[in-house]
């Protein structure tokens, strides 16, 4: 008896809720605060998107410095490490985060793992936003260690 199983994918399978999220709260802003408004990284990978965005008057940039004072900065459905928010809030800026929500759940798992003294082992691509982030939550426990 043949026990196969076939899982056929639709392409193009559109975005995740939290990528749709994060799109939205750009468009808001801009429709809210209005042009420019600063996004750390690229909202989505997806470049008809960003163009979009950028046509409308959103810059994307890879570092807070990039943003000038008084100015809105949005962090992407990627999110973001603590010490991003924390630059961003010694500086002033205003913010909304548009982090994921289900990459929020993994931050605050990060988070509670290093305060129980846990070592936690992180899947994913270097020098990814996400990634990056993530690996930003990590408190640095004295017994806690996080790997890639």
């Amino acid at each position: 008896m043949d026990k196969r199983v076939i899982i056929n994918l639709a392409n193009p399978r559109g975005f995740c809720a939290g990528v749709d999220r994060a799109i939205d709260i750009v468009n808001r802003a801009l429709e809210i605060y209005s042009p420019p408004i600063y996004v750390k990284h690229e909202v989505v990978h997806n470049r008809f998107v960003v163009k979009d965005l950028k046509d409308r008057g959103a810059i994307f940039v890879e570092e807070i410095s990039e943003v000038p004072d008084d100015a809105l900065v949005i962090f992407s459905a990627h999110g973001v490490s603590t010490k991003v928010e924390e630059e961003t809030d010694i500086r002033g800026l205003k913010s909304h985060d548009a982090t994921c929500p289900l990459v929020t759940k993994v931050h605050m798992e990060v988070i509670r793992h290093a305060r129980a003294e846990r070592d936690i082992i992180l899947i994913g691509h270097e020098g990814h936003p996400e990634v990056e982030g993530t690996m930003g939550r990590h408190t640095g426990g004295k017994s806690s260690n996080i790997y890639l």
